[in-house]
């Protein structure tokens, strides 16, 4: 069974901040859908970084994960 990095990053920082709205957000996406866009992956990036309490290795690995997604652009508005 390969390792969820994650999730793993989401049970961690939700047991450190149960309140946290955002956080709990995230986990409960992950947990129905089975994963985040790479907007939601930033975000989880940027407050894993801000706890301190994520190793640097799942931080990396979590890096890697979001650069592998695909960046999406909205195509312009055409008007005639």
């Amino acid at each position: 069974m390969p390792l969820d990095i994650t999730l793993q990053i989401l049970e961690s920082l939700k047991a450190a901040k149960p309140d946290n709205v955002f956080i709990s957000s995230l986990h409960h996406q992950y947990c129905n859908r089975g994963g985040l866009s790479k907007k939601q992956l930033e975000g989880l990036l940027a407050k894993a970084q801000q706890s301190g309490i994520i190793p640097t290795s799942k931080l990396a690995t979590l890096e890697a994960i979001i650069k592998k997604k695909p960046t999406r652009y909205k195509s312009e508005i055409i008007t005639k």
